[in-house]
């Protein structure tokens, strides 16, 4: 069995990885993961997290049984001498400055084996898709820096996007005068859900700061910071069978401190969200707009993946009775004079949101059930 070691960060591990994985295997029978440690290099996330991040994005694909996750601490010429593997894989984005960087460490990585007493090659992956060619761990912290949630979709697994929801989405929410010990609390509630997770308050979030950077800035900062509180406790409690789980999300904040039992506009922004009737103001507007953002998606990927992740949290039903509800759902948001309340995101996606959902109930009345 033909093996080779491809070691990295992997902080975050991103789908660029993921494409040189996939590429290699199909060269190599087995690829062992290095989930390395530099102590020179400073890591967004711990050695256990980046670890289950390539475990868990791996798994999605169903590539487990291919591939050896391993956690070696010292060199990687001492990994091969234990493992007898003398393959590397490093991975080149064509058009990049990586081919002299990788070219250079596949030299270093030679010498090193050398002295080692084995002779220690380098397989490079030329990664030649114009987008794939983006994408780099740096890229998706430096989106994530710049809250450009929903672009950073498109760079990583699901599971990874949520890890990084959590870690950058901790300081808005301090600034939106929440107690910080509060924060872990509402992640803990949002964290075993496929959509109504913290991916989607990142979503919202980005949305809202594509708003006010398009210059919608009239609103005042006591709105912002409500808005902002609404959007992260919307879904406090979700139970996908549930009717009124907004309901119990604004009770459940109450309770548990994260806003005053007074706060009607609190109240009344996270009840818009049930997207029953038209909001009374134009607060109520955009955050019912902010909810349902996701649906004027311009990215088809993103579009499938949102579309599984709601399948998924409602795997409890059968899939006939899934399918009927769904398109009933959908349909609703078709009949409705607009989708978006506001002008700004009427322009922007209702076109496209239109065309997304007519297309996903087509697509769902020809499912076999």
């Amino acid at each position: 069995m033909e093996k080779a070691i491809y070691a990295g960060s992997f902080d975050p591990f991103t789908l660029g990885h993921l494409h040189i994985v996939k590429q290699a295997l199909q060269k190599f029978d087995k690829l062992i993961i290095n989930v390395g440690t530099n102590p020179q290099k400073k890591t967004l996330f711990s050695h256990v997290m980046r670890f289950e991040m390539v475990k868990q994005t791996l798994k999605t694909c169903n590539l487990e049984d291919k591939v050896e996750l391993m956690c070696y601490k010292g060199m990687t010429a001492d990994l091969a001498l234990s493992e007898k593997v003398y393959t590397l894989i490093h991975g080149i984005r064509v058009g990049t400055d990586d081919i002299e960087k990788e070219r250079n460490l596949a030299i270093t990585n030679n010498y090193l084996g050398a002295i080692r007493g084995i002779n220690l090659k380098t397989e490079f992956i030329y990664v030649e898709d114009a987008f794939l060619r983006t994408v780099s761990s740096t890229a998706v912290k430096n989106l994530c820096q710049l809250r450009q949630f929903a672009a950073v979709m498109k760079y990583v697994s699901p599971y990874v996007h949520q890890k990084l929801a959590l870690k950058y989405l901790e300081p808005i929410f301090k600034d939106a005068y929440f107690e910080g010990r509060l924060y872990l609390k509402l992640a803990k509630q949002y964290d075993a859900r496929a959509y109504h997770n913290l991916s989607h308050i990142a979503y919202m979030l980005n949305m809202l700061q594509i708003y006010l950077d398009a210059g919608y800035t009239d609103i005042a900062n006591s709105d912002i910071n409500t808005l902002t509180q609404a959007i992260f406790l919307h879904d406090y409690i979700y139970n996908p069978l549930e009717k009124n789980n907004e309901e119990m999300s604004i009770q459940a904040a109450i309770n548990e401190d994260f806003v005053n039992e007074c706060d009607k506009k609190f109240q009344d922004l996270v009840l818009v969200t049930k997207h029953i009737k038209p909001a009374n103001a134009e607060l109520e507007a955009l955050m019912a707009d902010l909810d349902l953002s996701i649906l004027g998606t311009f990215d088809d990927e993103i579009w499938t993946q949102y579309n599984n992740n709601i399948r998924k949290e409602y795997e409890m039903v059968p899939l006939k009775d899934y399918v009927k509800g769904r398109i009933e759902v959908l349909q609703s948001f078709l009949n409705k004079a607009r989708i978006f309340q506001t002008v700004f995101f009427y322009d922007m996606l209702e076109a496209r949101a239109r065309q997304n959902i007519a297309q996903e109930i087509e697509w769902l009345k020809g499912l076999k059930v």
